[in-house]
């Protein structure tokens, strides 16, 4: 679980969707103006999202796509790999590369 927990997924530039998992069951992040946090569960390489909620910030050409975020397919690969983030509906949203970067 560490694998998942101790990276930011995304990226921390301005404008730019991420998120941070805890190993307490709690997520944090952005999707790239708003602020995200949550509760998710992991079921080998599928993690479950809670119910999302946010600030509501007006935000001029931002994607806000991971407001959406229902659960999302952990792709493991030799960087870390990738989050495969999907709706409601299993439609596949976006992705999120794991980042380097440590704990916020």
């Amino acid at each position: 679980m560490e694998e998942l927990t101790e990276h930011l997924w995304g990226s921390d530039v301005p404008g730019q969707p991420w998120l941070r998992f805890d190993a307490g069951g709690r997520l944090y992040g952005s999707d790239g103006c708003n602020r995200l946090m949550g509760q998710w569960t992991l079921t080998g390489d599928r993690i479950e999202f809670g119910r999302l909620v946010s600030t509501m910030m007006f935000c001029r050409d931002v994607d806000t796509w991971l407001f959406g975020a229902a659960r999302a397919r952990w792709v493991r690969g030799p960087a870390g790999g990738r989050l495969e983030v999907s709706n409601a509906a299993g439609e596949v949203i976006g992705a999120l590369e794991r980042s380097g970067a440590g704990p916020r």
